[in-house]
Formats: structure tokens, C-alpha cells, sequence
């Protein structure tokens, strides 16, 4: 049977509907939306505008004058160098979409798409960050609410000796983690503030919005990444959405393709804690 009511466009719009639901630290950074589509392919790079501080000046005294000052750019570039793909087999795609039955398909394809790219997010924190925990250096383990609470306050020092601005701050943990952190808070910690709660959010403590993620670092060590939104930036699109028979099999074909690219850029605005110690990341110096 040919495939004759394929509609393109409204699979992808199904799939990115389950892949912006699942996504839990993409959403808190820089430029997390769509790549326009002229700028859709893997090579190129995506500018997230953005711009340096202004110097305070006194504006007191006889002249009651100042100058004005050229501001650089600071925009974020992110390199688009990620080219994920799913392909799976279809029974028969007319038939499904004609009982309006697609939404296992898409809602399960946008959950994997989502949760590669957060992996891949996650392992960008863990590996541009600055690590708070270095071997040889009386690294903590963590093993109960209070050694959480330490690390968690430690990211938070170490923040604000960079004068990252206090609003906007996250702060990541997997399981391991939360298991001790959350068996010291109280109810009211974690019933969060007033705003709609985000994916993954387990509490708003110390300045962070905490959330919660599988994706982050070894299961087996608690681990932990505080931040500002301004650390990072990521940049995605999924740009192909096809059906074609199967060769051998009375079944249809559906596959896809997502390009994205994800950058720290502020390594003074991210900081991470693995429990045991890790091996510090060797940066010649903070970038802006």
C-alpha cells in the first residue's frame, strides 16, 4: 500500500510537543528555542545576541556630563554540530492516522529526542564547569542531608565571589543527590514558590531552582551543577520528518532527524560538585 496521507508537519509538530515536555535543563539556558529555518544545518553557527555590562560612572560635578560607551557584543556563538536521527517501522502509517492513534509514536519519539539532548547538555556542565571538588583537596562525599546542603551552598559561595547576579539561578542534581537533599527540606521547600513549576523541579532553596535529572553524571555519585541561565546556550531544530515503505516488510517507515548545539560560555557562572572529588578541569582562565 503507498503511503498517501503522510503529513509531515504534523508529526513533527506532535514530536515537538513531547520534546519540548521532556526537556528539563534545556529550557533554563540561553536561546533554547527553535533555529530559524535558513540557518538549519549542522556546521553553521547560531548567534544569541547579547551584551556586555555598562561601566557606572558619577555623574556628579560641574559639568554634569559623560560619554558615551561602545558596548562589544557578548552574544552567545553556538557551534550546530549535532545530527541525532531515529528511523522505526509503522504498521500501517494511513490506517493509524485515519483512528487518529499517532500520538505513541510522535509523544515516544519526542521523549527520545529530548532526553539525548539533554544528555548531551548535561555532559557540556559537567565537562566546561568549574569543578568544586578537586581530588587531593579533601573532596566531601556526599552521604546525608547536611554534606548536600554543603555542596549546594559551596556552588552558591562560589557564584557570588563571581558577582553572578542572584535571580535566574539553577541548580541540577541527580538522583543520588536528591535523595539526601530532599530528605532535609521541609514540605514547604518543596511545594516551591508560586510560579508554574518547571520540569523536574523539586524545590526553590538558597537562591536555586532545583531540578532533578537521570541524565546528569554517574548514578552512582551524587552529583550537582549550580548556575546562571547566561553559563550556556543551546540551539536545536527537528529538521526532517519522512515515511517510506519498508523494503521487506508490508510496514511503513517513519524517521527523522534533530540538529542542535549546545556551549558554556561563562565558565565564572557554572559551577559542579561530584561527590568523592573528580579531576579538576584545567582552564587557563574564567571566560567573560
Amino acid at each position: 500500500m503507498a503511503i498517501d496521507n503522510f503529513i509531515p508537519d504534523i508529526w513533527r509538530a506532535e514530536m515537538e510537543v513531547a520534546y519540548f515536555a521532556n526537556q528539563v535543563a534545556i529550557p533554563t539556558i540561553e536561546g533554547n528555542g527553535q533555529i530559524p529555518d535558513a540557518d538549519i544545518r549542522v556546521g553553521n553557527t547560531v548567534k544569541i545576541t547579547g551584551a556586555v555590562t555598562p561601566t557606572i560612572v558619577d555623574y556628579a560635578g560641574a559639568s554634569r556630563s559623560i560619554t558615551a560607551e561602545a558596548l562589544a557584543d557578548d552574544g552567545i556563538d553556538v557551534n550546530i554540530d549535532q545530527e541525532k536521527a531515529f528511523s522505526f517501522i509503522v504498521d500501517d502509517i494511513d490506517k493509524r492516522q485515519a483512528a487518529g492513534s499517532m500520538e505513541a509514536y510522535t509523544t515516544s519519539a519526542g521523549r527520545a529526542l529530548a532526553e539525548d539532548a539533554e544528555s548531551y547538555l548535561l555532559g557540556k556542565f559537567l565537562s566546561e564547569s568549574w569543578t568544586l571538588n578537586v581530588t587531593g583537596a579533601s573532596p566531601t562525599t556526599v552521604s546525608s542531608y547536611a554534606t548536600a546542603k554543603a555542596a549546594a551552598l559551596k556552588i552558591r559561595t562560589f557564584l557570588n565571589n563571581k558577582k553572578i547576579p542572584t535571580s535566574d539561578r539553577f541548580l541540577v542534581v541527580n538522583p543520588a543527590f536528591s535523595e539526601y537533599l530532599v530528605d532535609g527540606l521541609s514540605d514547604v521547600a518543596l511545594a516551591g514558590g508560586g510560579e508554574e513549576l518547571r520540569n523536574g523541579q523539586i524545590a526553590r532553596v538558597w537562591g536555586f531552582t532545583v531540578l532533578e535529572s537521570p541524565l546528569l553524571g554517574d548514578q552512582t555519585k551524587p552529583t550537582a551543577v549550580g548556575y546562571h541561565r547566561s553559563a550556556a546556550g543551546f540551539a536545536g531544530q527537528i529538521t526532517e520528518t519522512e515515511a517510506l515503505r519498508h523494503q521487506t516488510k508490508f510496514a511503513d517507515i517513519v524517521r527523522g532527524l534533530n540538529v542542535y548545539g549546545a556551549k558554556v560560555v561563562r565558565q565564572r557562572a557554572i559551577g559542579s560538585h561530584v561527590s568523592g572529588g573528580t579531576t579538576q578541569n584545567a582552564f587557563s582562565s574564567f571566560l567573560s
